[in-house]
């Protein structure tokens, strides 16, 4: 189920992104890769810069709680994480979860199918919809947060919109393929997937 995103870190980031601009332009998926659209939104001057670093340190020392994981690549990858979150309006802690089974925090990992990168995206499936480039960490992660809405949004539609149903079905398709997602020779491996995930969000959501 998709979780809002603090004010603070939102503020915060998009602050940091655009400089303090008052305006700034957001992507928002509508469920294809054609059919996006660029939204202005006008931000406050005024932001809670301390309440943002706050918020940041605090997520980064989860991960080295939960995944034991350097302190230094936590710093990094919460940046990447935080931004990616608040870009597609996922929990953080899914993105970091996500990560951490394709991944293990691994920058440079490349799998036997050509998938690349901390989110094990496959460039030749996904680099026209994400753009970037999927070989820098912090896009591979933008991307992989960026596909995992495109199929909830998907997966909503095939699922009555029932919120955990197309959470589910969304993680199912990122490791098997929309397509593949209920097919029964698939079944197994998405269950085991999703179990996967499961078994790294609770060390982030019970910290």
């Amino acid at each position: 189920m998709r979780r809002k995103v603090g004010g603070a870190a939102c503020r915060g980031l998009l602050l940091a992104l655009f400089g303090g601009a008052a305006l700034v332009l957001a992507v928002f998926a509508r469920g294809d890769a054609e059919a996006r659209r660029i939204v202005p939104l006008a931000l406050p001057v005024a932001v809670e810069s301390g309440a943002w670093e706050r918020e940041r340190a605090d997520f980064a020392a989860r991960l080295v709680r939960g995944y034991r994981i350097d302190a230094e690549v936590a710093r990094e990858f919460t940046d990447w994480i935080l931004e990616a979150s608040v870009r597609q309006r996922l929990a953080p802690e899914l993105v970091a979860s996500l990560v951490m089974t394709e991944s293990t925090f691994r920058k440079n990992v490349r799998s036997a199918m050509g998938a690349v990168g901390p989110a094990q995206v496959r460039a030749d499936l996904w680099s026209a919809f994400c753009g970037g480039s999927l070989d820098e960490p912090e896009q591979n992660i933008y991307c992989g947060a960026q596909i995992l809405a495109h199929y909830m949004e998907a997966c909503a539609r095939a699922s009555d919109s029932d919120p955990k149903q197309a959470e589910l079905c969304a993680l199912r398709s990122y490791n098997v393929g929309f397509g593949n997602r209920d097919n029964v020779y698939f079944v197994e491996a998405a269950a085991r997937y999703v179990a996967k995930i499961d078994r790294y969000l609770t060390p982030l959501t019970q910290a």
